[in-house]
């Protein structure tokens, strides 16, 4: 099964969801901004939002992200 949606990219945190969503190789993203899901990577997305809400999982913010992303070495 394929799930399709349409995220209006508005917002700043619409625009993230984005932006990470297109970094997911299983995503197909058409012509129309809308994204194609199976049913077994609702299957994966639910249970890593299920092992974010339960503290299985670390999550970041934003500004954690780029400091991390900041203080790493190059070379």
């Amino acid at each position: 099964m394929t799930y399709t949606f349409h995220i209006d990219s508005s917002s700043e945190k619409a625009k993230a969801l984005l932006y990470f969503l297109r970094t997911l190789d299983f995503v197909k993203e058409e012509d129309n901004n809308d994204f194609m899901l199976t049913e077994e990577h609702m299957t994966i997305l639910k249970e890593r939002r299920n092992n974010r809400m339960s503290g299985k999982s670390k999550t970041y913010s934003w500004d954690e992200v780029k400091d991390s992303i900041g203080k790493k070495k190059v070379g």
